[in-house]
């Protein structure tokens, strides 16, 4: 064991001193080699060292990955590799200064003993001094990082590796005492980011291979196609619905595969609910108005991208401009008012028959309208208001009971009808003892249920009240009023 130690010590240190510093080195990127012209600058060395640049003619490994030539241990043809093999396959130098997220993808076949013997793939930042494995077995797998290695520990990466991940097994079922299973069966694609590496000037890559003393009659590892480059960077996407007027579910559609995602709604009076960090979210907006929601996407190891949209949130409500005309029923107009909408158009259409459009409808009879309100990049809203009629002609009425609660309706006693056209108006309120507790000649001055400033009790009260309408023959009215509490 120490000959071998001390014979690999000496190769090790003979392959550096032959090669010159790694300072600067290829910075013009996408770097792509296919190994079809020349072995691409890169060099091998080690212990048993039997890579070799050609073209592959081999039992299982019948071919490169692509074109005719690639690199591959064991030699070219045959079916083994060399016993006690602690190999590699360094890269030329490189310079990532410019790169911000450097991306590894290349051809790769594994044949060989299944957890003893494969390959692996590493870089060094001190020309070869140390080596760090690029990823780890059971690294998440994605559109960005996959067929990436499939064992750990494969016993004999020691000693060129530290953490033994890397590609091993083989298209052969287990046999005596040499694992089978677990091979590539065939060239696959290995893909990995490597965003620690941005920035890095004097970068260099390697391909170790290591294997035992048994069980070597193998065809080997195999790698062609490689290409550094930039990581394809995020595309920050998505659609959304509106579940309601101010509740809206987005739904992230981002490409290529991102890991982490960080919404904003635009909506700070929400509080704590105005940011997520989901993939898909759901939002209630805090009030009407123009919302600018973001959603940045980040990872896995490629630049982070942000898309914003604007959503407007929006109220309506519906008035009434003009009553029915209570002898033909026709003749109402009834208007919408639109609030959070300032800066878009907006489509109204009205249930009128046939439909109208536009902020304001008219030539309505008595009855019930209701408005679709939509617009680009508002959530659309329906809003109801009521054409009233005219109640001018039904005279002049009294009711017979009231309940001055405070709830806004029927609170206070009075004439109701064209009160518009009455004169020489009086209306008096006595209590059961015949004592006068209300007086008025204001036909818009109603009775609230209190004798000088004090509420009463539920009872029974008599009124009598005179006018003329529209100056005819003066009529005297008369009769009892509930007052209920």
């Amino acid at each position: 064991m120490r000959q071998f130690v001390f014979i690999f010590f000496l190769l090790f240190i003979g392959y550096n001193g032959l090669r010159a510093q790694c300072t600067g080195g290829i910075a013009a990127f996408p770097y792509t080699e296919n190994f079809e012209t020349s072995d691409g600058g890169w060099v091998s060395g080690g212990f048993g060292n039997d890579w070799a640049w050609g073209t592959p003619n081999k039992p299982v490994i019948t071919g490169a990955g692509s074109g005719t030539k690639c690199w591959i241990t064991g030699g070219l043809t045959g079916s083994s590799y060399t016993a006690s093999e602690a190999s590699f396959l360094v890269s030329p130098c490189f310079d990532f200064t410019g790169v911000q997220y450097p991306y590894i993808e290349f051809k790769v076949f594994w044949e060989t003993e299944q957890r003893f013997d494969g390959g692996g793939f590493q870089y060094s930042l001190d020309n070869g001094a140390s080596w760090t494995n690029v990823g780890a077995a059971g690294d998440p797998v994605n559109c960005l990082n996959t067929n990436w290695f499939n064992f750990s520990p494969i016993n004999y990466l020691s000693p060129l590796s530290g953490v033994r991940d890397g590609w091993s097994g083989n298209k052969q079922p287990t046999s005596g005492g040499c694992n089978g299973g677990n091979g590539s069966n065939g060239w696959v694609q290995a893909k990995h980011t490597m965003p620690y590496l941005g920035g890095k000037s004097g970068v260099i890559f390697r391909f170790i291979f290591g294997a035992g003393t048994i069980c070597n009659s193998f065809d080997g590892f195999a790698i062609d196609d490689i290409k550094i480059s930039e990581a394809p960077p995020n595309v920050a996407s998505f659609t959304y619905t509106c579940v309601n007027n101010n509740t809206v579910s987005f739904t992230n559609t981002s490409a290529l595969c991102p890991s982490s995602y960080d919404w904003n709604f635009g909506d700070p009076a929400s509080g704590a609910d105005n940011t997520a960090n989901t993939a898909n979210a759901t939002h209630t907006f805090s009030a009407p108005g123009k919302y600018t929601v973001s959603l940045t996407v980040s990872g896995p190891g490629n630049a982070p991208a942000t898309i914003t949209k604007d959503i407007y949130i929006i109220a309506a409500n519906v008035t009434m401009l003009q009553p029915v005309d209570c002898q033909t029923n026709t003749g109402g107009s009834l208007i919408v008012s639109v609030d959070g909408a300032s800066g878009t158009s907006l489509n109204l259409l009205w249930n009128t028959v046939p439909p109208q459009s536009g902020s304001v409808i008219s030539n309505l009879t008595e009855g019930i309208y209701s408005v679709q309100i939509s617009g680009t990049d508002v959530c659309p809203i329906t809003a109801t208001g009521k054409a009233e009629k005219d109640i001018s002609c039904i005279g002049i009425f009294f009711p017979s009971a009231f309940t001055p609660d405070g709830d806004g309706k029927n609170d206070e006693f009075g004439p109701l009808g064209s009160l518009l056209s009455l004169s020489n108006y009086q209306l008096i309120i006595y209590n059961r003892w015949g004592e006068r507790v209300f007086y008025s000649t204001n036909p818009f001055e109603k009775w609230n249920g209190n004798v000088k400033g004090t509420k009463t009790d539920g009872n029974v009260f008599v009124w009598r009240s005179s006018f003329s309408i529209n100056g005819q023959a003066e009529q005297n009215r008369k009769g009892t009023i509930l007052l209920i509490r």
